[in-house]
């Protein structure tokens, strides 16, 4: 029987879109057949410390939905230091190995010269070429191999994680051909002064406070790279109260851009999926299984402070009438030419909200028109007989789950920024592509507010 559109459109992976809509591929087996050619090896020492575990881990996570010719380790096997607990239908793993192969990563004990690599901590590629993910205290950093790697301290997961998914962000990039210098420069990012190069930027402070509690409307990428972040931070258990909110069900597709998210996953709340990940993790869950709207009013013994990880600008638009004192807003690309963008707005803030997503006014554009160019949708269009269910399919977003770790680091670290007295940022604007080329604008002092703090569960070295 043939799949119906509609079917496609709710299974079809985000990253295999892209050569469907660059008119590379023109049908989805086209399109894995050009993804099934890119790979990368993740080789490491036994100098990791738990914040090079945490990059190694989400280098594993975000690149294996991305690069499917395969993600090879290469490494001695020890003590999992990192905070990952697996999920929750499976035992917490203790040794690292077993942590990155429940990814479906392989291990191997020789590089493959021909295929890239990422080095994390302070191993050596003699045979092999590719990239180094690095990082200190607040500040994160991916080099050639033969560059001189950071002091890799701290206990700021946020800036491990974005190093590991800037590391993949090269990987990618490389092998897509769009950008020539991947994989062969030296780029970063500080989350503790994101307005300055961050090669003199602050190392920013180690973690002495963690937010206690925090809402979570939309829990798709984005909401499930907060979840990651959050979960790899020093927490004990029983420390981090969160409101879940989402009213939509897992689909197919949601599995190669959703760190979180499994094959058996499918068809589950998004909430339920994203409430035993946390609670298996120690946290304390409310869940709210309704689109957010005018009517949702925080009380005052709910969390103050919400990340949004929604890409609809009517829901974005109500965010300050519902009673959060402080609000972080993430957004990603969505086609060809922006699936590495990523936005951040604060608020209380300059220009309100409703002002940021106003309706558009800019003529529209004949999806019609726009779908023809592409080889696989006019394919589709002529073998289908299905214009509703194509234009569908074409309107659907391009996504990397890389892309939106990276978000989730820049949204919870501007959090942790605020639980350390750092100064704020109203506005950013930010390109895995082009890295130097960010827009950063500092906002005013938010006034002093108690989002409910607590310490670390111990120290990290």
């Amino acid at each position: 029987m043939t799949e119906s559109m509609e079917h496609m459109a709710e299974r079809m992976s985000r990253v295999l879109k892209l050569a469907l809509d660059t008119g590379e591929a023109a049908s989805e087996a086209e399109a894995l057949e050009i993804f099934s050619r890119y790979r990368v090896q993740l080789v490491f020492g036994a100098d990791l410390g738990e914040m090079g575990q945490v990059a190694l881990l989400t280098a594993v996570a975000t690149a294996m939905p991305c690069l499917l010719g395969g993600v090879t380790i290469i490494g001695p096997d020890q003590p999992l230091r990192a905070r990952w607990r697996g999920h929750p239908d499976t035992p917490a793993p203790t040794q690292l190995i077993a942590a990155l192969e429940s990814f479906g990563a392989s291990r191997a004990t020789r590089i493959d010269p021909q295929v890239p690599c990422i080095a994390l901590g302070g191993e050596e590629v003699p045979a092999g070429w590719g990239i180094r993910a690095t990082f200190d205290g607040w500040t994160a950093a991916v080099l050639p191999l033969a560059g001189e790697r950071l002091a890799e301290q701290g206990n700021c997961a946020p800036a491990a994680i974005l190093a590991g998914a800037m590391a993949v962000a090269e990987i990618f990039q490389h092998y897509r051909g769009t950008q020539p210098l991947a994989c062969h420069r030296t780029i970063g990012w500080s989350l503790w002064e994101p307005w300055s190069p961050w090669t003199n930027a602050s190392r920013g402070p180690r973690l002495t406070s963690l937010p206690q509690s925090a809402w979570l409307v939309g829990l798709g990428n984005l909401g499930q790279a907060y979840l990651w972040n959050f979960g790899l931070l020093p927490y004990g258990d029983d420390e981090l109260e969160l409101v879940l909110q989402d009213f939509d069900f897992v689909s197919t597709a949601n599995r190669s851009t959703s760190l979180l998210t499994r094959e058996r996953d499918v068809g589950r709340r998004k909430t339920r999926l994203a409430a035993a990940w946390a609670e298996h993790r120690g946290f304390r869950t409310a869940l709210i299984e309704r689109a957010f709207a005018a009517n949702v009013t925080v009380s005052g013994e709910e969390p103050a402070v919400a990340l949004i990880g929604v890409d609809n600008p009517a829901a974005r638009r109500l965010v300050e009438n519902v009673g959060f004192s402080r609000i972080i807003d993430a957004g990603l690309g969505r086609g060809p030419s922006d699936y590495l963008g990523i936005t951040l707005h604060t608020f209380p803030a300059s220009r309100p909200a409703d002002e940021c997503w106003r309706e558009s006014t800019a003529p529209s554009i004949d999806p019609a028109q726009a779908t023809a160019r592409k080889k696989a949708y006019e394919s589709m269009d002529a073998s289908r007989k299905d214009r509703c269910g194509v234009l569908r399919l074409a309107g659907r977003s391009i996504a990397t789950p890389f892309t939106g770790a990276a978000a989730g680091a820049l949204a919870v670290g501007e959090l942790l920024r605020l639980c350390h007295g750092g100064a704020r940022v109203e506005y950013t604007a930010w390109h895995l592509a082009h890295p130097d080329n960010r827009l950063v604008l500092p906002g005013e002092p938010w006034s002093v507010i108690n989002p409910g703090l607590v310490m670390p569960a111990f120290e990290s070295a």
